[in-house]
């Protein structure tokens, strides 16, 4: 299952495909968040992204970063706040912490199991859920809630919650979305489709 090589058309394709991904994905599951509404138990984008950047390539950390942007933009204005600078702002840093989890995750698996893998060995199966999972969503949660508390969006005495909701959310939607997205997308196609 190689990761191929895309056309710029069929890369800005797979990009706007993952934006809008990401933003559905992520209003679905942050219907179930708790207040503010940044965290909750499950976020299934930051899997769809994990197993994005395995398949496709970094460049796919561009639909990550605008997905979760304009999500967390509009959670931001729905909830009440007015739009401006400070929202876009913490938009912005919460992506980065999505896009480095998405990124380091995809590193470690490159780097400790291999990918492209058919992930057909219990041993491989542990790492990638381990290394794509709960290490991974560590970094975007500790971003995220850090992002929160430094900008009075959270106060520090719910950072503890906020951020075990958060990792949790986080590592869960890894193993769920990222197992379909591989189904869906990895090749060879007549091995993931079984």
């Amino acid at each position: 299952m190689p990761t191929l090589r895309a056309s710029y058309p069929i890369l800005a394709y797979r990009i706007l495909l993952l934006t809008l991904a990401y933003i559905l994905a992520g209003r679905l599951a942050l219907l179930l968040a708790i207040p503010p509404g940044f965290a909750t138990a499950i976020f299934p984008p930051i899997g769809i992204s994990l197993a994005a950047v395995l398949l496709w390539g970094n460049p796919m950390l561009i639909g990550v970063f605008v997905g979760s942007v304009l999500l967390n933009t509009s959670m931001s204005i729905s909830s009440g706040a007015a739009f401006g600078l400070p929202i876009i702002t913490v938009a912005a840093e919460i992506a980065f912490g999505s896009c480095v989890a998405a990124w380091v995750g995809a590193y470690l698996i490159r780097k400790f199991i291999g990918f492209p893998n058919d992930l057909l060995d219990e041993w491989s199966i542990f790492l990638f859920f381990i290394l794509g999972g709960p290490v991974a969503s560590s970094l975007s949660a500790s971003v995220g809630v850090t992002t929160l508390c430094l900008n009075g969006v959270i106060s520090f005495s719910q950072a503890l919650n906020s951020w075990i909701t958060w990792w949790t959310g986080d590592t869960i939607g890894v193993l769920i979305a990222a197992p379909l997205v591989l189904i869906l997308f990895a090749y060879p196609r007549a091995l993931w489709r079984g």
